[in-house]
C-alpha cells in the first residue's frame, strides 16, 4: 500500500490527529484501480454511496481525469492510496510539465462530496476540483499538480497538505480551512474569497516567499506564515 505515513509530504501532518470518521453502517463500494470507464476518465461515479480505492490509481495521460463524480452524497475514501499522474513540478517557479486537462478528482454541480485519506499527485490540471457548495476534504495530500492543488467552491478542508503545486495550493470560495500545511506552491499557499476563514494552518515557502495567502489572519486564529504569525 502507498501509505500516507510514508509519503514525504505527510511529515507536515505529523502534528495532526487521525480522522475518526466511520462509515460502519454504510456499504463500501470498492474501486478497482485498473478500471477504464471511458476515454478521458478512468473511474466514473454515477450513484450516491461510500466508495473506497483498492490500490494506487496511475494515470498515464495528463489529459485524463482519474475519478469523475456525477452524483450527490458521495464519500470517496482513498484508503491510504495515491492517485498518481505523469506531471512533474521539480523546479518551481518553472512551469510544471506536462500540463493537461486531467484532474485527480473532479465534480461539477454536485452536493455533499467528501474526499479523505489519500494522496493526489502529478495531475495535468488540478489535483482535486470540486464545484460544489458542500464539499469536505480531510487527511488528503495534493502535491505537484500542474495548475494547482485543490479547488473548492464551498466547503471545508482540514488535516491536509498542499505542496509544490504549479499554482495555488488551495483555492476556493466560502471555505473553512483548518489544521492544514501549505508549502512550496508556485502561487499562494491559500487563495480564498467571499466568506472564507482559516485557522491553525502552517504556510511556508509559497509564492516565491512573498505573501503566503490573500486572507488576513486574526491574531487568535493560530495561522503561521514562514514560521511567524500570518499578518
Amino acid at each position: 500500500m502507498y501509505s500516507l505515513h510514508k509519503f514525504a509530504g505527510l511529515a507536515l501532518l505529523a502534528w495532526l490527529p487521525l480522522s475518526g470518521a466511520s462509515a460502519a453502517a454504510q456499504r463500501v463500494i470498492s474501486i478497482d484501480p485498473a478500471r477504464a470507464d471511458k476515454p478521458g476518465f478512468m473511474v466514473i461515479i454515477d450513484e450516491p454511496g461510500h466508495y473506497q480505492l483498492a490500490g494506487n490509481l496511475k494515470v498515464a495521460d495528463p489529459n485524463t481525469t482519474a475519478i469523475e463524480i456525477n452524483a450527490d452524497n458521495v464519500t470517496l475514501d482513498l484508503h491510504g492510496y495515491a492517485i498518481q499522474g505523469p506531471t512533474r513540478c521539480q523546479q518551481l517557479p518553472a512551469p510544471c510539465w506536462p500540463l493537461g486537462g486531467g484532474n485527480g478528482i473532479h465534480a461539477v454541480n454536485r452536493s455533499h462530496i467528501t474526499i479523505r485519506n489519500g494522496i493526489v499527485q502529478g495531475m495535468g490540471n488540478y489535483g482535486i476540483y470540486l464545484e460544489t457548495n458542500s464539499a469536505s476534504l480531510d487527511h488528503v495530500v495534493v502535491s505537484r499538480n500542474g495548475r494547482g492543488g485543490a479547488v473548492l467552491f464551498g466547503g471545508a478542508i482540514s488535516n491536509s497538505a498542499a505542496e509544490n503545486n504549479g499554482g495555488d495550493g488551495i483555492f476556493g470560495i466560502d471555505l473553512k480551512v483548518s489544521r492544514n500545511a501549505m508549502r512550496g506552491n508556485q502561487h499562494f499557499g491559500l487563495a480564498a474569497y467571499a466568506q472564507s476563514s482559516f485557522s491553525n494552518n502552517r504556510l511556508s515557502a509559497n509564492n516565491g516567499n512573498a505573501a503566503q495567502t490573500n486572507l488576513k489572519s486574526a491574531a487568535s486564529a493560530g495561522n503561521t506564515c514562514n514560521a511567524s504569525a500570518c499578518p
